[in-house]
């Protein structure tokens, strides 16, 4: 007698990916979207977002379309959904979906749609796949972007092909992740170039995530400094230095100190970095990390007696270790020759 066989349990499958098979969109099955989307946006759900998708699907077909539309309009119910394609579209959608006919490149459609219908908190750009309106419609949206939004990229293959105006090398998308990717270290590139102008889209890209066929730019503050160029006057400095000294105030650590001396250090605080390292290794003597904030703080404000006094007293704990004791040397036969 032949037993009954169970079934295998259904795949574990997100809300969205339900959503657009439902709604029979390609960005799950021909493409894998969305449970990406979902990562992103889950907490979004019952919020009253404002969506923007450029490209309605269905091509000149004024009858065929809108299935992501209809995804996103369930899956965001509180929401307002807007979809622009350069065709003619009558398809009888949800009444929170408005639809608008126009090109993404053209700048001045663009700006119109964001005034009437927005802002925006999520742009998705499924529209020509054209590496070159890609650019242009980051270039127009991004800026309009609400402040914690997303901007996704779909489709990105075709800045490798020939056929949509891209290049194996990699055409206009690929260039424009590479602009926003240097936006995103402004702070560190402005250390090596003192003189570039660094224009304002670059202080709101907070992060760029990079998947198969899919961008997604987030817009935020991204004004936090280098650490090459901390200065106390920037508000993620000090906040991030007000945090270490508050929980150095309640649960102290030689670590934790040895960090906040070395954060006053660089931050030009030099003389309150030498108190609280005075005041560290009374209760922590000869505390290696500490020791080492010393080094670094006398280094920053280029007291040569301490660098050496530091040294010495690593040396001491690390007697086997030849390069710290050889830079010691150094800075010994240093101090010893006579100055021109």
């Amino acid at each position: 007698m032949l037993e009954a066989k169970t079934p295998p349990p259904d795949e574990e499958i997100d809300p969205l990916t339900r959503l657009a098979i439902k709604h029979g969109t390609d960005k799950w099955g021909l493409h894998f979207y969305t449970p990406i989307y979902h990562s992103f946006f889950r907490l979004m759900r019952r919020q009253p977002v404002r969506l923007l998708e450029i490209g309605i699907g269905g091509y000149n077909l004024q009858s065929v379309g809108g299935a992501s539309l209809s995804m996103w309009a369930e899956y965001f119910p509180e929401g307002r959904i807007v979809g622009i394609d350069v065709a003619d579209k009558r398809l009888g959608l949800d009444p929170r979906i408005e639809v608008r006919r126009g090109s993404q490149d053209d700048p001045e459609f663009l700006t119109r749609v964001c005034d009437e219908l927005g802002p925006f908190d999520i742009v998705i750009d499924d529209g020509s796949h054209v590496p070159q309106h890609v650019t242009s419609s980051f270039n127009v949206l991004f800026p309009r972007l609400r402040n914690g939004g997303f901007y996704v990229i779909e489709d990105v293959q075709t800045t490798f092909w020939p056929q949509f105006g891209g290049s194996t090398l990699g055409g206009a998308t690929m260039r424009l992740a590479m602009a926003i990717l240097e936006g995103l270290h402004h702070a560190e590139i402005k250390v090596a170039q003192p003189t570039r102008h660094i224009d304002d889209v670059s202080t709101l890209i907070r992060a760029f995530h990079a998947f198969h066929n899919l961008f997604l730019i987030e817009k935020g503050d991204n004004t936090e400094p280098s650490n090459h160029g901390f200065r106390l006057d920037n508000p993620h400095a000090a906040r991030a230095l007000r945090l270490i000294e508050t929980e150095m105030n309640q649960r102290p650590t030689a670590a934790g100190a040895a960090n906040m001396i070395q954060v006053q250090a660089v931050a030009g605080q030099v003389t309150q970095a030498w108190a609280m390292l005075d005041a560290a290794l009374e209760r922590w003597p000869d505390q290696p990390m500490l020791l080492y904030a010393g080094y670094n703080t006398a280094l920053v404000s280029n007291d040569e007696s301490r660098k050496r006094e530091f040294l010495q007293a690593l040396a001491a704990l690390e007697p086997d270790n030849a390069w710290l004791h050889d830079l010691l040397r150094q800075m010994e036969t240093e101090a010893a020759e006579p100055v021109a």
